[in-house]
Parts: C-alpha cells; sequence; structure tokens
C-alpha cells in the first residue's frame, strides 16, 4: 500500500508556512543589515532572532508537508496561540484597525486549523488512503 497523496488543504497550510518561514528570514537578514551599517546591537540581535525562526519555520513546513505528525500539532498549537491572542486584543482594544485585525487573525487561524484537521487532513497524517 502507498502513501496517501497529499490533500489541497494540507498543501495549502505548507505553501503559508512556506511564505512565513521565507518573511522571517528576510525580515531577520534586514534587520542583520540595517544593524551591522549602523551599530545597533538590539537590531542584530531581533535579526538573528528571526533568522532563527524563519529556518526553523522552514523546517517545520517541510516535515508537515511529509505527513509528520509533530509540525502538524506544532502548528496546531501556534495557531491556537494566535486565535487566544487574537481574542485578548479584541477584548483590550476599542479602535477599529485592531478589531478588523484581530478579527482577521480568528477567521485565518480558525481556516488553518479546518485544513489542518479535516477528514482528508487526518487520513494523510495518519498514513491512509482517504475514502
Amino acid at each position: 500500500m502507498s502513501a496517501p497523496r497529499r490533500p489541497g488543504s494540507v498543501t495549502v497550510v505548507v505553501v503559508l508556512t512556506w511564505i512565513s518561514a521565507v518573511l522571517a528570514l528576510l525580515g531577520g537578514i534586514a534587520l542583520l543589515v540595517l544593524g551591522a551599517s549602523a551599530p545597533n546591537r538590539l537590531a542584530v540581535i531581533v535579526g538573528v532572532v528571526y533568522v532563527l525562526i524563519g529556518l526553523v519555520t522552514g523546517a517545520v513546513a517541510s516535515r508537515l508537508g511529509k505527513g509528520g505528525r509533530g509540525a502538524r500539532l506544532l502548528v496546531t498549537i501556534l495557531t491556537v496561540l494566535q486565535i487566544v491572542g487574537a481574542l485578548t486584543a479584541l477584548t483590550g482594544v476599542g479602535a477599529t484597525t485592531a478589531t478588523s485585525s484581530g478579527w482577521g487573525s480568528i477567521v485565518i487561524g480558525l481556516l488553518l486549523l479546518y485544513l489542518l484537521w479535516n477528514a482528508r487532513a487526518n487520513a494523510f497524517f495518519a498514513g491512509q488512503r482517504p475514502l
């Protein structure tokens, strides 16, 4: 029996995770260049952290695309934390922009959770053929 094909829902999450990794890497590199051109220790430290986050995020995206259950769990935990953070922001801020951003984060987070935990995704991560 061959391994199940990766469903489109998981592919969407993998692509979004890769985009996040690339953006973190680019942001980190920009901060490193900024910190080196105008000696700024904080920019260099934050740049290094962002580069590391980008590398870890890329590794998670790669593993997620191969059916890694640990990567799925990590993305799920981070998404739930994002939703909780957005809900917390909504309760503490009355500004329209913050409210729109908070609701957008919640909707995107719920969509990601659905894409990672629907029946086809469950079969993919379990290594079974979906019906």
